[in-house]
């Protein structure tokens, strides 16, 4: 009898790897948080959409001017496919792949607009668009919680209220460091 539990266990592990068929959940940062949406589109290709609220804060110095510190917090609509990248070596090792646990690639394009903006006197609101290929990891503890770190470099385009391209678009980084929960 207990010989013939083992092959069936092992089967769960000889299975292919593939992506969950859908994911919700909710991540947060310092200052901002996402509830998000991820559904398979292949075996190994998920795509993530989110709604949520981000920050950005910058410094600048001047000798002459002074110094003074930005802050905006705007509203952001993400879209993302994935590419899971490593979910049958983590299988074959017999390591957690639930919730899409794995290191990814990915092409996060993001859309906030300026209504419902925050920001500062320095700062007026505006429209931006940014499109950045992201590499990045997603582990989970337990069944619901998750940790997330991913790191890019993209371009961003800003719109002024009118909807004119600003000369300021310029290159940007992304760095997320998430604590999540899954649903």
């Amino acid at each position: 009898m207990i010989a013939a539990a083992v092959p069936v266990c092992l089967m769960g592990y000889a299975q292919e790897a593939r992506v969950e068929k859908s994911v919700w959940g909710f991540q947060v940062d310092i200052l901002s948080g996402w509830g998000y949406n991820e559904f398979r589109l292949a075996d190994a290709v998920a795509l993530r959409s989110e709604v949520g609220f981000t920050s950005d804060f910058s410094y600048f110095y001047s000798g002459f001017f002074g110094s003074y510190v930005q802050y905006r917090f705007a509203p952001e609509l993400t879209v993302e496919p994935r590419w899971y990248y490593n979910l049958a070596g983590r299988r074959a090792k017999a390591k957690r792949t639930i919730h899409n646990s794995g290191n990814y690639l990915s092409l996060r394009t993001s859309f906030s607009p300026e209504w419902l903006t925050v920001s500062d006197r320095y700062s007026y609101p505006v429209t931006r668009l940014s499109i950045v290929p992201m590499w990045g990891i997603r582990r989970h503890y337990g069944t619901h919680f998750c940790l997330e770190a991913s790191a890019g470099v993209g371009y961003r385009q800003v719109f002024d209220n009118e909807g004119d391209r600003e000369q300021w678009d310029k290159v940007v980084y992304n760095l997320h460091f998430r604590v999540g929960y899954t649903f």
